[in-house]
């Protein structure tokens, strides 16, 4: 996989995509995702404050930022350690794309290759079952449990790996103007508690629209 020479995406469909960013398979290697700056938020966020870029240093990269800070903050924990986190999906690196800078992440994939089923699939499809609700405990146990920051735990941005785990593909990191979840464990963890239960209600919702 070429690393040096920016990538070329404008011609491809994303394969997600959501307010902030869109997301493509790598085209030389469909192990790997793209993730880069959606265009129309940008336009937004311009026309909303044009100031934006001048007083933000990294600019519209700041969800970039907040992934990448949650993904050191884990191996901050672990120094040495070569497997990453099983529960947040790998970051392999940034790279120039036609599109603009972009995050390299690893792809959860399915037993065929295909990229794994949400959480918000499996419930819609009946494939949540014993197995699927145990690992998904297993998972909150660990979100409630960690340092780590979360602002979107929501049945989109957890993606179903064949191992028979949850791993966080996106929501990752604190949106406040001033983190304070990052210095206080207390609020981080009763924040947590508050997306924990609206999840578990969203999905209660999902279940009782089949």
């Amino acid at each position: 996989m070429d690393l040096i020479t920016p990538l070329k995406l404008s011609h491809l469909e994303p394969v997600a995509q959501g307010a902030q960013k869109l997301v493509f398979r790598h085209p030389d290697d469909p192990r790997v995702l793209v993730k880069v700056v959606n265009p129309r938020f940008i336009e937004r966020r311009d026309r909303k404050d044009r100031f934006y870029q001048k007083r933000r240093r990294i600019g519209h990269h700041r969800a970039f930022a907040r992934e990448m800070i949650e993904h050191l903050v884990v191996r901050a924990l672990h120094p040495g350690r070569l497997a990453p986190c099983p529960y947040m999906q790998n970051i392999l690196g940034v790279v120039d794309t036609d599109l603009g800078t972009a995050l390299l992440v690893e792809a959860v994939l399915d037993e065929n290759g295909d990229l794994a089923p949400t959480l918000r699939d499996l419930v819609e499809t009946n494939r949540f079952g014993p197995r699927e609700r145990d690992a998904l405990e297993e998972f909150l146990d660990w979100a409630l449990d960690s340092n780590v920051l979360i602002n979107d735990l929501s049945a989109d941005n957890l993606a179903w790996h064949h191992d028979g785990h949850f791993v966080m593909i996106d929501g990752l990191g604190d949106r406040a103007g001033i983190p304070i979840r990052a210095v206080s464990p207390w609020l981080n963890r009763l924040y947590k508690r508050k997306k924990i239960r609206q999840l578990r209600e969203a999905i209660e919702a999902l279940q009782d629209a089949d």
